[in-house]
């Protein structure tokens, strides 16, 4: 199973505020990343990136 970590970047700095991502949705100017356990996090921002490879999601904080 390949999970995903994701960060927010502001003023180009990077922060992990999600490990292990089964899921991401967007409404509207907000980001919701489900992890494993089924909790939600809700980031106000963008996806600025999702890498596969290195399973990777990058959110753009406003």
């Amino acid at each position: 199973m390949c999970l995903s970590s994701a960060y927010t970047t502001k003023n180009g700095i990077d922060t992990l505020i999600c490990d292990r991502v089964t899921n991401v949705s967007v409404d509207g100017g907000k980001v919701v990343l489900t992890n494993l356990l089924g909790m939600d996090t809700v980031v106000n921002g963008a996806l600025k990136s999702i890498d596969l490879n290195k399973n990777v999601i990058t959110i753009e904080e406003k």
